[in-house]
């Protein structure tokens, strides 16, 4: 009796093992709200997303890095943001920083979703890094566009 148990425990225990990661991957992981409503993605979601490959350098990497997610003009085209409006992004911490969405219409600023290939764990500021192509526009070089580099979001509210 005490053998089928032990047997039927790790039966059990393996199967959850092995669904933990797809229940994971299927978790929302970023809320966009503008015009009054809110709408939530998950990694697959975002991952379907026509996505664009930017290479760069930026002070939080020691060398140039492959960026690939999609561009944060395509995730907010149906909300219909105009480069008047302002992006706050959050952070998984809480941190804030507003960006004009002038940026996301002049640049290719994408939600790193994947660094040199690799999908990124919150240890590694993902599973969001909010990408600017730093090494394509000297101009994107300067300390202000660095606090715009949001790692690990979760939220971006459109104001």
């Amino acid at each position: 009796m005490k053998e089928n148990f032990l047997s039927f425990a790790r039966h059990m225990l393996t199967i959850v093992l092995f669904a933990l990661p797809s229940v994971s991957y299927a978790d929302d992981i970023l809320t966009v709200t503008a015009n009054g409503t809110s709408e939530s993605f998950s990694f697959e979601e975002l991952s379907a997303i026509p996505q664009t490959k930017v290479v760069t350098k930026n002070d939080y990497t020691d060398n140039s890095v492959e960026f690939t997610g999609p561009r944060l003009r395509d995730l907010l085209a149906p909300y219909e943001v105009g480069p008047d409006k302002t992006l706050i992004m959050r952070a998984i911490n809480d941190f804030t920083v507003n960006i004009p969405a002038s940026d996301v219409f002049e640049y290719d600023v994408i939600l790193a979703l994947f660094s040199n290939g690799e999908k990124m764990s919150v240890r590694e500021k993902g599973p969001i890094w909010v990408i600017y192509p730093m090494d394509d526009h000297a101009e994107l070089r300067d300390d202000s566009y660095n606090s715009r580099l949001v790692w690990q979001l979760v939220a971006i509210t459109v104001e």
